[in-house]
């Protein structure tokens, strides 16, 4: 498992309170500056005032057709977009998720916890190809992955980076961590590449809520 991975698997808890999440959650984006920027995004940190995404159809790694608010409003959810053709950074991704995953029964909970992988390649992440990439790294049935059309990509991307700017090439995609509330409402963008127990603290705040 990459270093940069392993150093942030520790206990799993909800050390944040509510009062943390509203007022200072960007502290955790800094604190987990990454040394890796994979693409342009102007946002991290505490989503003000919350958003709610367009809500698109997916098709998940079974073959359902569901839309995103949907999918989001089943709990609270971390999201990261990927495609499974990526042999760089989604490698490390996945291992994000797997390990936030191990740690997830130990976050204290008024709502369910999942992890959302979102395919951005339309054209080769099929619901094969996804749940092939699940498998990968054990997912279990709180995580999911799934694919936008290919006219919602692109809007998709951007509306999660918060830029203005039309989404950058596929190779260069963002690897942050999108936090979404119960109801579906996106609260939280992290760094690149954030650390585990960051994206943990966020997620066990957010099911406090």
């Amino acid at each position: 498992m990459p270093d940069r991975v392993r150093s942030g698997i520790r206990a799993c808890t909800p050390s944040l309170t509510r009062r943390a999440l509203l007022g200072d959650i960007a502290a955790l984006a800094l604190g987990a500056a990454s040394p890796f920027a994979f693409a342009q995004h102007d946002a991290v940190g505490l989503v003000t005032p919350p958003l709610r995404l367009d809500d698109i159809v997916l098709v998940d790694q079974t073959g359902k057709t569901r839309r995103l608010n949907e999918v989001l409003r089943h709990g609270v959810t971390a999201l990261q977009t990927v495609y499974t053709g990526c042999g760089t950074v989604c490698p490390l991704q996945g291992a994000l998720f797997s390990a936030v995953q191990k740690r997830m029964t130990s976050i204290r909970t008024r709502h369910a916890v999942q992890l959302l992988s979102i395919g951005i390649n339309p054209l080769s992440d099929s619901p094969q190809a996804l749940h092939a990439w699940l498998a990968q790294f054990e997912a279990g049935p709180s995580w999911i992955a799934a694919t936008p059309t290919l006219a919602d990509v692109d809007k998709m991307r951007v509306a999660l980076s918060g830029s203005k700017a039309s989404a950058s090439d596929i190779a260069d995609h963002s690897t942050q961590v999108y936090c979404f509330d119960a109801n579906a409402m996106l609260r939280w963008r992290s760094a690149d590449l954030p650390r585990v127990n960051d994206v943990c603290d966020v997620l066990g705040a957010l099911a406090l809520t």
